[in-house]
């Protein structure tokens, strides 16, 4: 049997993860014998987990799709690629007894973040975030560094807008008064900041985010723990090489249809990067029980 690692998401942010994580394979020549299973965690394409009334919500749903998903398809280990969803993972009963190493997003995102803070240390931070991340005041609360230096800065609908506009215009046109926003909250704005980019859709219009910045006359360095991530999964693939020699393997696994704007958006954002990661997204298991 193939090494089998769930990465998990509320939508296709974390895809960007999976593709790293086979381009990183492949590289390295450490795909024989894996298989990368993407299991998107977002219940309805019309509503996510930010859209939900409460957290109490999110962390039951969210716990009832890792029991379901894990007894179906059994995995080695459990990337979850997805702030909102490393945010409440701890709350939930499967967190409690599970079964299998479970890695979060967040964990990467704050090593990230205080080791770059601790070499600039007149640098500001911005976290840029979903609602349910901001709300929650996770980074600023886990980051070894003065609150001073740390603004987290909510950006609902932007996440659906790179998901669905490849061009970035939908993204530029949000994240300006994002920016502007953020900056405001600063008593003294710093000369040189680093934009931590809290949610995994955001890593797909990384370049926008440094532009808006530095066009506001602050030296900017982009923070994606995405890549991260990848290291660390790949550091944990390598402590345990399988034998089996099968070719590295991809899936997607959905409860519902993709839209096609959005698979066409992946398809320019990874295209030259991961083929089977899309390749997998293009032939989607569609699983309307799946949780």
């Amino acid at each position: 049997m193939p090494l089998r690692l769930m990465i998990t998401d509320s939508g296709l942010g974390g895809l960007s993860v999976c593709a790293g994580l086979e381009q990183s394979l492949q590289q390295s020549g450490l795909g024989s014998g894996i298989e990368l299973l993407y299991i998107n965690a977002n219940p309805d394409d019309r509503i996510g987990y930010n859209g939900l009334k409460n957290q109490a919500e999110r962390i039951t749903l969210f716990d009832h799709f890792l029991k379901s998903a894990y007894a179906q398809f059994l995995p080695d280990e459990i990337a979850i690629a997805c702030n909102t969803l490393s945010v409440i993972y701890a709350e939930t009963e499967f967190a409690k007894q599970a079964p299998v190493q479970v890695r979060g997003i967040v964990e990467a995102g704050v090593k990230l973040c205080e080791e770059n803070l601790t070499h600039e240390p007149e640098s500001g931070l911005i976290i840029f975030a979903t609602e349910t991340t901001t709300e929650a005041n996770t980074y600023p609360n886990l980051i070894n560094a003065s609150s001073s230096r740390i603004i987290a800065q909510s950006c609902p609908g932007l996440a659906h807008s790179i998901s669905n506009d490849a061009s970035g215009d939908a993204c530029r046109k949000l994240l300006k008064s994002y920016v502007k926003e953020a900056l405001e909250y600063f008593k003294i704005r710093p000369q040189s900041l680093h934009a931590f980019l809290g949610c995994t859709h955001y890593g797909y219009q990384a370049e926008i985010f440094h532009e808006l910045l530095v066009e506001q006359g602050v030296a900017t360095k982009v923070l994606n723990p995405n890549d991260l991530l990848v290291q660390q999964l790949l550091s944990g693939i390598k402590s345990k090489q399988p034998n089996n020699q099968s070719e590295l393997q991809v899936r997607f696994i959905s409860r519902y249809q993709i839209p096609q704007v959005e698979v066409d958006s992946m398809q320019h954002y990874l295209r030259d990067s991961a083929p089977l990661t899309l390749a997998a997204l293009h032939w989607q298991t569609v699983i309307p029980q799946l949780f």
